[in-house]
């Protein structure tokens, strides 16, 4: 039997048929190889395997008992999905079907996004791609996310299979005439508070929508895995990052992590979300900075940064910020003038602490 260390694990190609004939021969050969390499990941890959039965089935159950852990099987048929649905097979296994391949040739590129580009694929969906870089369990994870969002009510596109092609891996996501929320205002500049209003009470929506625990990570331990990065930050600042951090009230609502008008789509006269590999449970406040951070900061430290990312003016970013930030602050107790002070704290804490970590990044340094 073939084996092969890939993507995380140590992978088994299931051959042929497996059957009350053979079970027992691959069964002891599967052990011996586990028994060799210890407590490392296994997968299964499934491509070339025709059939399995009851006795196959048997076989790779003690597998799974033998290594502890749930266990993936790759590339399956169709036919073969059939049989581990039916027998229940797949709630024990992480089955899945093979990865479909498609060609961004002729693809017309729609937008750039912090991890990634986006591709139209055709009239109805278009493509997330991540780069050659990008790994795998990064990108399905953006995909779970997104359908975590979707299933508790936030307004997101909706995301299809993982694909790969020549650029990388990437995610199917419906299109359907959507565009973004930034092209929409460059277009339609006299429709620039509609959409203020429309985004704010989208805002206020997703920021009052409770996700379960454990369904989406903590904003806040995201924040602090950045500082962990920097191994060698003095610690005063360390611990004036924490305290910052530690000082905002715990929320179990969602918040999207890195918003911002190309990621959010207009589609029918409605606002929808995507890029969602940020998503998490937390406050507001976390969303608003990165809000008022892509609007209205970063463009005094780098010029024309919002025409360059949106196609926007400065000066129209800056009083789309304020018609969308009275909007939202109109139910609020907290004063605008000390939710714009907690901002540009934040916002600083931020682009400190990312800058510091991009720097560790390119001088190789241990991070």
């Amino acid at each position: 039997m073939r084996s092969e260390y890939k993507d995380g694990a140590m992978n088994f190609y299931l051959t042929g048929r497996i059957d009350s004939n053979n079970a027992e021969e691959v069964s002891k050969e599967l052990e011996g190889e586990i028994d060799m390499i210890g407590e490392m990941n296994i997968a299964f890959d499934a491509k070339d395997l025709e059939y399995i039965s009851s006795a196959g089935l048997r076989v790779l159950l003690r597998i799974r008992k033998k290594a502890g852990y749930p266990v993936t099987v790759r590339n399956v048929s169709d036919e073969i999905f059939d049989i581990f649905s039916v027998t229940g097979f797949d709630q024990m296994f992480t089955v899945e079907r093979p990865m479909r391949q498609i060609s961004l040739k002729g693809c017309a590129k729609l937008s750039s996004a912090l991890n990634g580009e986006i591709f139209e694929l055709s009239e109805d969906e278009m493509v997330k791609v991540y780069g050659k870089d990008a790994d795998l369990d990064d990108v399905k994870k953006e995909r779970d996310y997104a359908q975590t969002a979707m299933i508790n009510g936030i307004p997101t596109l909706i995301p299809y299979d993982v694909v790969s092609c020549e650029k990388g891996y990437g995610i199917v996501i419906e299109k359907g005439g959507a565009q973004s929320l930034a092209q929409v205002i460059a277009n339609n500049p006299d429709d620039m508070e509609k959409y203020a209003v429309m985004f704010a009470d989208l805002m206020r929506e997703i920021h009052s929508t409770e996700i379960p625990e454990g369904k989406l990570p903590d904003i806040k331990d995201r924040y602090r895995g950045w500082i962990d990065e920097i191994s060698d930050m003095e610690s005063a600042r360390v611990d004036i990052f924490n305290q910052l951090i530690d000082g905002i009230e715990d929320r179990e609502t969602y918040v999207h992590g890195d918003i911002n008008l190309n990621s959010v789509m207009v589609k029918d006269g409605e606002l929808l979300l995507v890029d969602m590999a940020g998503s998490a449970r937390g406050h507001a406040l976390f969303d608003l900075q990165s809000i008022f951070a892509s609007l209205v900061a970063i463009e005094k430290v780098r010029k024309d940064y919002c025409f360059t990312t949106f196609g926007i003016k400065g000066d129209v970013c800056v009083r789309f910020w304020k018609l969308f930030f009275d909007r939202y602050m109109e139910k609020e107790s907290t004063d605008i003038g000390s939710m714009n002070e907690l901002l540009l704290k934040y916002f600083v804490l931020k682009e400190q602490v990312l800058n510091l970590v991009e720097e560790k990044h390119r001088v190789g340094g241990d991070v």
